[in-house]
This record gives structure tokens, C-alpha cells and sequence, in this order.
């Protein structure tokens, strides 16, 4: 019991340590202590939330505007995860942009050096961002739904890697997907989905419906793009993937509230 517990914890670290850049004890990245570092994923998203909620109380209470907002919100999650999906969706606009073979792509991510086209498109997307984070009035339940968001985004990435095809047998999905318990994690993060589901109902139906129907397209859209154009995912697959929805959320909640959803 008592290792069993330890090998939980661990697994607990491994994933801060892996997917942030908060504090975390060094661990030995052993089978046993990675079994269950998937599971722990979402926890990440939770911390991201939490940012924006202690962000949007010292906006209002500095009286700070939308563009101050806005930053706050976008550099919050980039420096809580030290930009390790950012970079992930950098070398996946690079490879995509290269038009070449499925091998060669797969050597485009591999490859340490930021192309023009990552540098382009890593601009664009930090752009769009900050555009509709400055367009969306940060009210309670829109934090809410935000930072639910980015747990969701983990959630759903961390059930690729252990239920889709990887791309290679080596790289870090690779690692994780081998190391993991497949079964146990796979229903950890449906519990983590369907407590999500639950918290968005409750936040708010109508919303919750789109953000799902959202999710959902934008995990079939990816693991289309990843069989099509790679043969499977990789680590920097689930991090562009997790990028996107994040930005199809914010576009999501852009859109409900001028239409007055």
C-alpha cells in the first residue's frame, strides 16, 4: 500500500516536472513512477486556471484594462508551463509548412532550430490570442469556463497518447504511452472528462454543449492530421493539438458572448 502510494506521488511529480515549470521533488523517470504521470496532466490545467482567476482579481482591483487583461492572461499558462506545448506547435507548423514526406516531417520535428514558418505562424497564433482575450469581458463564469478549458485541452490530449498511434517508437509520447498503465490512466482521464462535462453543465448548459462539440471536432481534426500527415502522434502532435483548442476555446467564448448566448 504504502509503495503503491509512493509510486503515485511520484508519478504526480514526473508530470509537473515533465508538463510545467512549478516547483517539483527530481524523480527517476522508472516505469513504476511514470505509470500514472498522464493521469496527473490536467492538474497542470488547473493551475492555469487558477492564474487567470487570481489575474482577473487584480485587474479589477487595479483597474487595469482589456490589453492588461489580456497579456495577463496569455503569459500566465505560457510561463506556468514553460512553453513546452507552444513549442510543440511551432515545429508542427514548421513541418506542416515543409510539404514533404511523412519521414522528413517527422525529421522537421525532431529538429531543435525554429524555422520561418514556426517563427510566422507561432506569431499569428500568439496574436489571435491576444486579440480575443482583449475582445472578451472577463466576468466570472467566463474564467470559469476558460480555466475549465485548459484542463479539458490536457485531458484530452493525455488520451491521445495513451489510445492513439504514436508516429515513432521513440520520443517522449512514446515514452510516456509505453510507461503508462494504458488502462488505468485511460480511465482516470475519462473521470477527469466526465467531472469536466459535469462542471460545464452546471456553469452553464448551452455553453457547455458547444465547448464539447468544439473539443470534439478539434480531437477528430487532429488525430486525422497526425495519421495523414505523420503516421501517428508525437509529443509536439499533442502539444500543437492542445495549442489549437486552447485558441478554438477562446474563439468559442469570443463568439457566445457578442451573440449574446
Amino acid at each position: 500500500m504504502i509503495e503503491n502510494l509512493r509510486n503515485i506521488f511520484a508519478s504526480f511529480f514526473v508530470a509537473l516536472a515533465m508538463y510545467s515549470k512549478l516547483p517539483a521533488p527530481q524523480v527517476e523517470w522508472q516505469k513504476k513512477n511514470m505509470a500514472y504521470a498522464l493521469a496527473f496532466f490536467p492538474v497542470v490545467g488547473l493551475f492555469c486556471g487558477l492564474w487567470l482567476l487570481i489575474w482577473r482579481q487584480a485587474v479589477a482591483l487595479l483597474h487595469m484594462g482589456s490589453l492588461m487583461w489580456a497579456a495577463g492572461a496569455l503569459l500566465g499558462p505560457v510561463l506556468i508551463t514553460g512553453g513546452i506545448h507552444l513549442d510543440g506547435f511551432c515545429d508542427v507548423t514548421d513541418a506542416l509548412s515543409s510539404w514533404q514526406t511523412k519521414e522528413r516531417r517527422l525529421e522537421i520535428l525532431k529538429d531543435s532550430h525554429i524555422g520561418a514558418f514556426a517563427l510566422i505562424g507561432c506569431c499569428c497564433y500568439l496574436l489571435a490570442y491576444l486579440a480575443f482575450l482583449t475582445e472578451i469581458r472577463p466576468d466570472m463564469k467566463v474564467c470559469l469556463f476558460i480555466g475549465l478549458g485548459y484542463v479539458l485541452c490536457r485531458v484530452l490530449s493525455g488520451l491521445s497518447i495513451v489510445n492513439l498511434r504514436c508516429a515513432k517508437t521513440s520520443g517522449l509520447a512514446a515514452t510516456f504511452a509505453n510507461n503508462a498503465d494504458r488502462r488505468g490512466v485511460t480511465v482516470c482521464l475519462l473521470l477527469w472528462l466526465a467531472v469536466l462535462a459535469g462542471c460545464l453543465l452546471l456553469l452553464d448548459w448551452l455553453w457547455a454543449i458547444y465547448g464539447l462539440a468544439v473539443a470534439a471536432a478539434c480531437f477528430v481534426y487532429y488525430r486525422w492530421l497526425a495519421y495523414s500527415y505523420f503516421g501517428g502522434i508525437n509529443g509536439d502532435l499533442a502539444g500543437w493539438f492542445l495549442q489549437i483548442l486552447e485558441l478554438a476555446w477562446l474563439l468559442l467564448v469570443f463568439l457566445l458572448q457578442r451573440l449574446g448566448v
